[in-house]
């Protein structure tokens, strides 16, 4: 392939789509458009015990294993500030 047939490539769309796309895509879509009211109040979503339960425990972990790293950050700075 040389650099002639490259530009050729180049400069020819990716993809076409055939001349009935749009009018399918259009007909597929749903006939009425979902409304939402103004001013109505959106559906709380609801979480079991269980999901806060192992929301809390990643939460409270993570936070452990952050103030991990950190300590052991300011631990390694110490260390070599006293070394000097």
């Amino acid at each position: 392939m040389d650099e002639q047939d490259l530009d050729a490539l180049m400069q020819q769309a990716a993809l076409r789509p055939p001349p009935d796309f749009t009018g399918r895509v259009m007909r597929a879509l749903p006939a009425a458009p979902l409304r939402i009211e103004p001013g109505a109040p959106m559906p709380a979503p609801r979480w079991s015990r269980w999901r806060w339960f192992w929301t809390a425990t990643g939460l409270v972990g993570g936070g452990a294993l952050g103030l991990s790293q950190l300590c052991g950050f300011v631990l390694g700075l110490w260390l070599a500030g006293a070394a000097l």
